[in-house]
């Protein structure tokens, strides 16, 4: 990846000094440092895999990979491109973790064929699913705490896409994209439910359609995916050979003069089914398989009938802030909860997790601020039928992000 790294810079300066005159370029970055304090519960310690009866404290300062270097190219046709690549620690928590990590965070190509028609490929986000609200600090803490996922949102991802994009004016636009439908949310290529070879021929579909009212933007979206496999298996009996996922989201955000709002959630199902960033959270990633067959209980399993139930999940965030000058206080409030049945068995069983805390970014000097933020986050406890409760704890994450931008 390293080697990536350095051949997109050089090509990023390429471009820089052959350009033709009438052509743009742009690059720029932003060094993102986490300096924090995790505490975390005996229960959220021992769920965590971090001990066997005690709580674990921690400090950490990290430079997580949202660390990015991107370059922006346009010519006089309408025609451009941008490349972003995320430097730092890519993944793991606080211990043990290198942060000489490189990633490709984007990589398309647009062409604007008229005022009202653009189109795009290559790697980016989604239309689906916009907003996020304003959590920045732990993205390395071992929880991905980052924009509240896993505790009320659900990142559409970026990835490889074919998209068109349709302007009504200044009030709205259409956006829908063709996204590569291979992967899943979790580590792994398949769940047990769908045990056969892919054969999936319809890529996986995210619609968008901002509208604008002056102060008040608006945010429907949505996500489709359906994934077949052929000769799909599950204890030694023939399955339906298909999982459906989809997600509907409807965000919004205002401002009237120092105040801000912004909101979004998303229902739908099986989500673990397709790629994207929703956390590891419990509501996400608790394990209601078994340890041969590992499955979160945000994705499709097959009941003690031996047939597919699919998974129900639910996410939300409000996020409220008000403008001092160069100081943004925002106060943030998320929720996420999953329903399932245990693999193999006809057991309900459901997870909710939830987040609390304040965030306050605070430019200092052009280029340079300083983002305070404590955060509480309650992992909540997962029910299955006729079974006592799991009790997953609680965790908080305290300090201060250092933001150098140019």
């Amino acid at each position: 990846m390293k080697k990536l790294f350095v051949i997109g810079m050089a090509v990023l300066l390429l471009v820089v000094f052959t350009m033709p005159a009438m052509a743009k370029v742009k690059i720029g970055g932003i060094i993102f440092t986490d300096f924090y304090y995790l505490n975390r519960d005996t229960q959220n310690a021992v769920s965590r895999g971090l001990s066997t009866n005690t709580s674990y404290n921690n400090i950490a300062i990290q430079l997580p990979s949202i660390t990015r270097l991107y370059g922006r190219w346009t010519n006089e046709d309408n025609v451009g491109m941008y490349i972003e690549f995320g430097v730092g620690q890519t993944g793991g928590g606080i211990e043990g973790q290198s942060d000489n990590g490189v990633s490709l965070r984007h990589a398309y190509g647009w062409w604007d064929v008229n005022p009202t028609f653009q189109i795009l490929a290559g790697k980016t986000q989604t239309p689906f699913s916009p907003l996020n609200p304003s959590q920045l600090l732990g993205t390395r803490s071992g929880s991905v705490n980052i924009i509240g996922v896993g505790y009320g949102d659900f990142y559409s991802g970026r990835f490889v896409q074919v998209r068109g994009t349709f302007k009504f004016g200044k009030v709205a636009r259409l956006a829908i994209a063709l996204v590569d439908p291979n992967g899943t949310l979790v580590t792994g290529d398949l769940h047990p439910a769908t045990s056969g070879t892919s054969n999936t021929v319809i890529p996986r579909i995210d619609i968008g359609v901002p509208l604008h009212f002056g102060a008040v933007s608006v945010y429907p979206s949505f996500a489709y995916q359906r994934k077949s496999y052929d000769d799909a298996s599950y204890l030694s009996a023939p399955i339906d050979n298909a999982i459906t996922s989809y997600i509907g989201s409807l965000g919004a955000k205002a401002g009237f003069g120092p105040f801000g709002i912004a909101l979004e959630g998303q229902w739908g199902q099986n989500w673990a089914n397709m790629r994207g960033l929703a956390g590891t959270s419990p509501s996400v990633a608790w394990n209601i398989g078994t340890a041969a067959n590992a499955t979160p209980i945000s994705a499709a399993v097959v009941d003690a009938n031996n047939q597919i139930n699919n998974a129900e999940t639910y996410a939300f965030w409000i996020d409220l802030s008000y403008k001092f000058g160069p100081v943004t206080p925002h106060i943030m409030y998320g929720q996420q909860k999953s329903k399932n049945v245990a693999l193999g068995t006809n057991d309900k069983v459901e997870a909710k997790t939830s987040m609390i805390g304040f965030s306050v970014p605070i430019q200092l000097a052009k280029g340079f601020s300083i983002r305070p933020e404590c955060m509480w986050y309650d992992d909540g406890e997962g029910s299955r039928t006729g079974v006592a409760s799991s009790d997953f704890g609680k965790y908080g994450i305290y300090g201060v992000q250092f933001q150098i931008t140019f």
